[in-house]
């Protein structure tokens, strides 16, 4: 009995190795407020390259937007995000996140779980119900304030 559990532990732990380079936030998209010059813009992109987990910075004056790209194995802070712009009086209105992972069910309700990160599904009207037990990558508005962070499906994508 004992030598059963620990192969299903070595198993698990051998999975959730494997589990960051295949599931993750991948890249996050940000409306925001204030980064309509240049100086902000300059000194938000140095801010975000200075992170480790973040691999490319876009940021666009005109639409006041910006685009974070993640490093394989990187977790998604929320929170550092707005606490990286804060400073610079720039606000962020709403997270679009494109995240690989698999969709699983508790309690009747689906969680995207993304290498560390994790989500509860929302049951929105106009969102296409996600296969569970399947990976997947989905595009999503992020709601980050819950917790766990709410994510309303975009579209989604099942992968091999």
């Amino acid at each position: 009995m004992k030598e059963g559990l620990h192969i299903r532990r070595l198993s698990a732990l051998a999975i959730m190795a494997a589990m960051p380079t295949r599931a993750q936030v991948e890249k996050v998209a940000m409306r925001t407020t204030g980064i309509s010059c240049g100086i902000c813009a300059g000194l938000s992109e140095i801010y975000f390259r200075r992170l480790l987990a973040v691999d490319k910075v876009k940021i666009s004056l005109s639409s006041e937007a910006i685009m974070l790209t993640f490093k394989p194995g990187a977790t998604f802070d929320p929170e550092a995000i707005r606490k990286i712009l804060e400073p610079l009086k720039v606000g962020v209105v709403q997270f679009q996140i494109g995240a690989r992972g698999e969709v699983l069910e508790n309690s009747g309700k689906g969680f995207l779980i993304a290498g560390r990160d994790k989500f509860a599904l929302l049951d929105a009207i106009d969102s296409p119900a996600v296969p569970h037990n399947v990976l997947v990558r989905i595009e999503g508005i992020l709601f980050d304030r819950a917790s766990p962070m709410e994510l309303k499906v975009l579209t989604f994508k099942p992968l091999q």
